[in-house]
C-alpha cells in the first residue's frame, strides 16, 4: 500500500517537502499509510502550530512547493539538460557558492532561497569542513521515475530592485538520455516535464568524454549529445538555449566540435555557446548568466492584427466571416 497524506492540499508523495515545514515529512501529524487511518480532527494542524511553520522545508522543491512560491512574483525555470556526469550539478553548486561570496548573477544579487538545505547538502562536498574527507565533486544525482526533478531555488534582486524567483532543475542525466531515444518512455516523464515547463535551457557537452582516448567512449558521447539536441530541437521553439562546453580543460577534436555545432545549428539555430571549467569558477557564473539574462524580462506579446472592414478601425471584426 503506497503512503499518502490525509491533507488534500498536500502532495508530498509527489514531491520532496512537507507544506507544513516538517522535515522529515513522516513526522507530520497528517501523514499516514492511508487517509482513512487519520481521524478528521488530525487532517489539519492546530492553528498555533501552523503559525509557527513555513510552507517549505529547505529541501529541493516539488509541485506543491511551486504553488506556494509563484504567486509572489515572476518565476523563471531553467532546464539543465545533459548526460550522466556531464557537470550539471557542479555548475549549479559553483553558482551558489559564488553568490554566497557576494558575486552577482546576470547583474542580480542573491536575495535568499527556499532550498538552502538542498544547496548546502550539495555544497558540503566541495568544502574543507572535514579533515578526514577532502573536497570532491558532488555525488551522482539519484536516478528515479519521479514526475518532476528536484528544483533548486534562488531568489535574485537586480540593481533596479526587480525581483525574480529562479528555479533550476537538478535531474539525473539518464532521464534525458532515455528521452532523447524514446520521447514517450515511462522512465523519462521527468525529462518531459523539464522540457515542457522550462523558460530556457542549458545543454551540457562533456568535453572530457568527447576527448576521451577511448574511441568508443568518444563516439557514444557524440552520438548521445546529437540525439539530445535533435530531440530538444523538436520542442524548444524560440526559448533561449545555451550549449555548455563543460570541463573545457579537455579539448575535443575539431571534427567532433564541428559535428556537434552542425547539429546545434540545424536543430536550434538561435542557440549560443559557453565554455566552463572548475579551473575558472567565473565561467560557471557566466554560462548561467547568459541564459538568465535572456529570460529576466518576459518577451512582449505580438500585437493582434485584426481584419479591418472598409478601412475603418471601428469596423474591426473577429471570426471567420465579414459583417454585411
Amino acid at each position: 500500500m503506497s503512503q499518502r497524506c490525509s491533507n488534500a492540499n498536500c502532495y508530498v508523495h509527489e514531491s520532496e517537502s512537507c507544506p507544513y515545514g516538517e522535515m522529515p515529512y513522516t513526522e507530520c501529524a497528517a501523514w499516514s499509510r492511508n487517509a482513512a487511518e487519520i481521524e478528521p480532527e488530525t487532517t489539519t494542524l492546530p492553528s498555533a502550530q501552523a503559525s509557527a511553520r513555513v510552507p517549505w522545508s529547505g529541501s529541493a522543491l516539488g509541485l506543491a512547493d511551486i504553488a506556494h512560491l509563484t504567486p509572489r512574483g515572476r518565476s523563471i525555470v531553467i532546464g539543465v539538460l545533459g548526460a550522466h556526469d556531464a557537470g550539471k550539478t557542479t555548475l549549479l553548486i559553483g553558482n551558489y557558492l559564488q553568490l554566497l561570496q557576494g558575486r552577482t548573477l546576470a547583474g542580480a544579487q542573491f536575495a535568499g532561497s527556499r532550498t538552502l538545505g538542498a544547496w548546502e547538502s550539495l555544497a558540503a562536498w566541495t568544502r574543507f569542513d572535514d579533515a578526514a574527507r577532502p573536497p570532491s565533486f558532488p555525488p551522482h544525482t539519484p536516478r528515479g521515475t519521479s514526475r518532476v526533478p528536484g528544483l533548486l531555488h534562488l531568489a535574485l534582486r537586480a540593481a533596479n530592485n526587480e525581483f525574480r524567483d529562479v528555479l533550476l532543475t537538478d535531474a539525473p542525466g539518464e532521464w534525458f538520455s532515455r528521452w532523447a531515444v524514446t520521447v514517450d518512455a515511462p522512465d523519462a516523464e521527468g525529462a518531459r516535464w523539464v522540457v515542457n515547463k522550462a523558460d530556457a535551457f542549458l545543454v551540457f557537452a562533456d568535453c572530457q568524454r568527447l576527448s576521451s582516448s577511448v574511441g568508443s567512449e568518444r563516439g557514444t558521447a557524440r552520438k548521445d549529445l546529437r540525439e539530445l539536441l535533435e530531440r530538444l530541437g523538436n520542442h524548444v521553439g524560440n526559448r533561449p538555449t545555451v550549449l555548455v562546453w563543460a570541463k573545457d580543460e579537455h579539448q575535443p577534436s575539431d571534427g567532433i566540435r564541428n559535428a556537434i555545432r552542425q547539429a546545434l545549428n540545424a536543430q536550434i539555430p538561435h542557440a549560443s555557446e559557453a565554455s566552463t571549467s572548475t579551473n575558472r569558477p567565473e565561467s560557471l557564473l557566466s554560462a548561467l548568466a547568459t541564459v538568465l539574462a535572456s529570460t529576466w524580462t518576459p518577451a512582449l506579446a505580438r500585437p493582434i492584427v485584426e481584419p479591418i472592414h472598409q478601412h475603418q478601425p471601428f469596423a474591426a471584426y473577429r471570426g471567420h466571416h465579414a459583417h454585411t
